[in-house]
């Protein structure tokens, strides 16, 4: 055996090959390996794909991707209802896509495209009996479509066995009961947050919450068994149980907070409070002891820590005075601070001395492999055995202490007001009366982060939160500007103390949160700017070349990534490796919900919607990366991603979010991260979703883009299948 990662069939490295890779980063910062070995070895673990990996990776998601399109495609043009088209047209329209896909499926029944064609040939349906709804105009209610479209999906995912598949029939199911008993319609995250509960009857209730508790126990069981006799089955899949078990629990936690806090409209449901506490019980007991799972603790907490804030709040109902309101505060920042230190220390306990969901024997599989080949020594393989897993935290666990920050962030400043106020400073509040608190709070936020421990670096990001809030209020304070005019000074401000603060505070997650704001606010002030003091035409090409030049510059960090890690400012490449996209996305949605962000904000003076410039700055600015690389450069791949620079160029320019979706799904692969693979599919999706409802292209214009993005993709995929070579020749030779 040669390579761990070359041989397998998968179309991304292993757990471990990814966390492996992050040690050996971690040992080229400590200047214990170059940048050349260190390169070498992610080619060796297959996380920098060569043409046979790129070839695994991208035949079967250029297919699924295709596919999808063309779905999507169909959903379009059924709804933009084209009067002049005749009735059977449409229909034969719609039933010469399922009637393709199913043969498709007939024929690579063994293959991965057959598994993606059927997928999309279930979603195909509900386009179909949309367009028989829309024509025949059947009076039918909106839940008896999803009823037949799940009586679709329910014998396709019993013969194909695919949790996909599984997952869209729960979905339905989900959709049909509560559409059945809302007489407005409404997503599941509306009903379950905005009191959409409160119109079940509560018999169909807690028979619906059973039910629930019923489906996640059989898949639990089904996967527990998976696990014991056949690992690699799609039952032993964990992300469908979190998502079953995350949704079960929105729901509980809306309803038990209703109830405690009184804000329900109807009677109380106390059931729904017992079986609450039961759920918690029950699951801390399973996935502490009997099945260990960090996650589902973690999901379990969070819904204790938002029940527990509510219930704190009621305590002070009554007595809204200072004193009152000062101590509510200091008991809501001191049990999120509880939740999250027993989050911590279920992680410690957990996985001692580990990663957390990384097989420390096929850890030590890959390691032994890197040392006969020479790629790491018997000191750096003891270095990487030394290091402290403790601060390595998955991404639901980072992701749950982040959002728990805020929330103390804001308790924070929440009592930083309450202390001005007792103290006099608000009668004629300046910008001193705000900026030297935050300063206070900024040095608070550096004791903590420089402090040893996860736990103290956690309690630090959420001072850091609040003193840069109060920073960027208190300079923004310094201008009395116009309302009109608030929102472009307010960004302005806010970019220099977001610059000093992330260089201030040593910690990858603030510097995060900070380069993505700084990313959003600098392509918004430049836009703003432009549209006050330029024409249309020289303001559209400012803001895309704004666009573009930063999109070159996350390119070259990305080229550039095991290099920098070598330099003095190895700390700032992760933060500005994903802060960068994920400024462009929160940029990509907010250009397809202008109108609603101005619902909430007056409409700044020279603003205009920003998918356009959004879309031309992503294209040019991958395009001119991809062929920097393929002239200048002349890397090996580097033909292949200026492919796929035109093709997410293309995107882009129409619809910005899917061409920068498409492009964070390879970088995905370059990466080697799996998690970054699902965020991004996930941002793609939703995108998709939203691009639905944005007025500004026509439903017939978004049908014809994702007509061709589909037919593109296919063809993508066909070409990747016949001209990447699926053999290399070894790169190490077995000792």
């Amino acid at each position: 055996m040669t390579q761990t990662e070359a041989g397998s069939k998968e179309w991304m490295p292993s757990r471990a090959a990814e966390f492996l890779c992050g040690q050996t980063e971690r040992l080229v910062k400590g200047k214990c390996l170059t940048p050349a070995e260190c390169q070498r070895i992610y080619d060796f673990c297959g996380v920098r794909p060569d043409f046979p990996q790129w070839r695994r990776f991208l035949v079967p998601l250029l297919s699924l991707l295709g596919l999808l399109s063309l779905v999507a495609a169909a959903v379009f043009f059924v709804a933009w209802n084209w009067a002049d088209m005749p009735k059977m047209a449409k229909f034969a329209l719609a039933e010469l896509l399922v009637v393709a896909l199913t043969v498709v499926v007939w024929w690579r029944w063994y293959d991965g495209l057959a598994r993606s064609a059927l997928l999309a040939a279930a979603l195909s349906f509900g386009a179909l009996f949309a367009l028989y709804g829309q024509i025949y105009q059947t009076g039918a209610d909106s839940w008896e479509l999803f009823r037949a479209w799940l009586f679709v999906f329910l014998p396709l995912a019993l013969i194909a066995r695919q949790n996909n598949l599984w997952f869209c029939s729960w979905l339905l199911a989900n959709l049909t009961f509560q559409l059945y008993y809302v007489t407005v319609s409404m997503s599941l995250m509306d009903s379950a947050i905005f009191d959409g509960l409160d119109y079940f009857p509560s018999t169909a209730l807690y028979s619906y919450l059973i039910v629930q508790v019923l489906c996640l126990v059989t898949r639990e069981v089904l996967a527990l068994r998976a696990i014991k006799h056949n690992p690699k089955s799609w039952l032993a899949s964990r992300w469908f149980s979190r998502v079953m078990a995350g949704f079960l629990l929105l729901m509980l936690t809306s309803i038990v907070a209703g109830n405690v806090s009184g804000w329900r409209y109807g009677p109380p449901h106390h059931f729904a409070t017992a079986l609450w506490l039961l759920v918690l019980l029950a699951g801390y007991f399973f996935y502490r002891y009997r099945h260990p799972d960090l996650c589902m603790l973690t999901l379990g907490t969070a819904s204790g820590a938002a029940i527990g804030c509510v219930l704190i709040m009621q305590m002070f109902d009554s007595s809204y005075d200072v004193g009152g309101l000062f101590m509510l505060g200091c008991l809501m920042a001191l049990w999120l601070a509880g939740c999250g230190a027993l989050m911590l220390h279920w992680r410690r306990k957990l996985y001692e001395n580990q990663p957390v969901e990384v097989s420390f024997t096929k850890v030590a599989l890959l390691t032994e492999q890197l040392r006969r080949h020479n790629l790491l020594n018997q000191t750096q393989i003891e270095e990487i055995q030394q290091y402290d897993h403790s601060s390595h935290l998955p991404w639901y666990l980072r992701l749950t202490l982040g959002v728990g920050g805020w929330v103390a962030a804001m308790i924070i400043l929440f009592l930083l007001i309450l202390v001005l106020y007792v103290a006099g400073l608000l009668n004629d509040p300046n910008a001193a009366t705000v900026i030297i608190p935050s300063l206070i709070l900024a040095l608070v936020a550096g004791g903590f982060l420089r402090a040893q421990g996860v736990s103290k670096h956690h309690i630090g990001l959420a001072w850091a939160i609040a003193a840069t809030c109060g920073l960027c209020f208190g300079f923004c304070m310094l201008f009395e500007a116009s309302w009109d005019m608030y929102f472009l000074v307010g960004s302005l401000c806010s970019l220099p103390v977001l610059a000093v603060m992330a260089l201030a505070m040593a910690d990858r997650t603030f510097r995060f949160m900070a380069v993505t704001a700084a990313t959003f606010l600098l392509i918004l002030s430049g836009n703003l700017l432009a549209g006050m003091y330029l024409p249309p035409v020289a303001s559209f090409c400012m803001v895309s070349a704004l666009i573009a030049v930063i999109v070159i510059f996350w390119l070259w960090i990305i080229r550039e990534q095991i290099n920098l890690a070598a330099t003095a400012g190895a700390e700032a490449v992760s933060p500005l490796l994903w802060g960068i996209p994920s400024g462009l996305i929160l940029q990509c949605f907010s250009g397809i919900n202008s109108s609603l962000l101005f619902d909430f904000f007056w409409r700044p003076a020279g603003y205009f919607t920003l998918s356009t410039g959004t879309g031309a700055g992503i294209a040019a600015g991958l395009i001119i990366g991809c062929l920097y690389q393929t002239v200048v450069k002349k890397t090996s791949s580097a033909p292949l991603l200026l492919v796929a620079a035109l093709l997410c160029g293309f995107a882009a320019y129409y619809a910005p979010g899917i061409g920068l979706g498409l492009w964070l799904l390879l970088m995905a692969r370059y990466q080697g991260s799996q998690g970054v693979l699902a965020a991004s599919g996930c941002f793609l999706a939703l995108y998709v979703i939203d691009w639905y409802y944005f007025l500004g292209v026509s439903l017939l214009q978004k049908s014809l883009l994702m007509f061709v993005t589909g037919v593109a993709l296919l063809a993508l995929a066909f070409a990747a299948k016949k001209l990447i070579s699926a053999r290399k020749e070894e790169a190490y030779a077995n000792h």
